[in-house]
């Protein structure tokens, strides 16, 4: 029997962790295994407990952003899934840049949150739609860090592989659409982040954006 996903909630709204405990707690396949009001007692939490997600807030004391940064820091099997009611931009890359893997707002209904749960355990990154494109819009703008050679370590193998990944496509879809394994897609995929020096597939779907891999 496959255990279940084990859960964090970093929220300093009390009647938030408690409502979204709520409705996990009625999910056999998710364990909810600690809670945390701020970025500091999350960072402490995930440490002890290695949580596969963590749901973090946005805003909350000492910000969803340090929080990510010190989770990802120290507990690096936890995936971090943005769970806020913040729409801005700058705080957008920032949570991704700091390491989040998923991003929804708490408009979200109960089964996608579930859903985004077990998706970003998997190592999948779900980001909601209103926020997919505020991410695009952000990073199209070449950075100026973003240097060719970098991009020219890629494989042309590699390269296709990153330009599905910025369509957020899961390692069985990319598999299916170049015809390929699914095994040579997870080495493919270990090797752009290698060559890149990127932490996670959200991180690649951005840099993609930011370079022009993918317009």
């Amino acid at each position: 029997m496959t255990p279940p996903i084990r859960v964090v909630i970093a929220d300093d709204h009390v009647l938030v962790r408690q409502g979204i405990r709520a409705f996990l707690d009625t999910c056999d396949d998710l364990s909810i295994v600690g809670e945390a009001d701020s970025a500091s007692s999350a960072a402490q939490l995930c440490e002890q407990l290695a949580p596969d997600v963590a749901l973090v807030d946005l805003v909350m004391p000492g910000g969803g952003v340090e929080a990510t940064r010190m989770i990802r820091a120290g507990s690096a099997g936890t995936q971090v899934l943005i769970l806020t009611s913040y729409e801005d931009d700058s705080q957008i890359v920032q949570a991704v840049q700091a390491g989040a893997l998923s991003y929804l707002l708490k408009d979200a209904d109960a089964d996608t949150l579930a859903d985004a749960v077990r998706r970003t355990a998997r190592g999948e990154a779900i980001l909601h739609p209103r926020i997919a494109t505020r991410l695009i819009q952000a990073v199209r703008t070449p950075a100026a860090d973003a240097t060719p050679t970098a991009l020219d370590r890629l494989s042309q193998r590699e390269r296709e592989v990153l330009e599905l990944m910025a369509d957020g496509l899961s390692n069985q879809v990319i598999a299916t659409r170049m015809g390929i394994g699914e095994k040579t897609v997870k080495t493919h995929v270990s090797n752009v982040l290698a060559k890149l020096e990127l932490q996670d597939r959200t991180q690649a779907a951005v840099y993609a954006w930011r370079t022009g891999v993918k317009s």
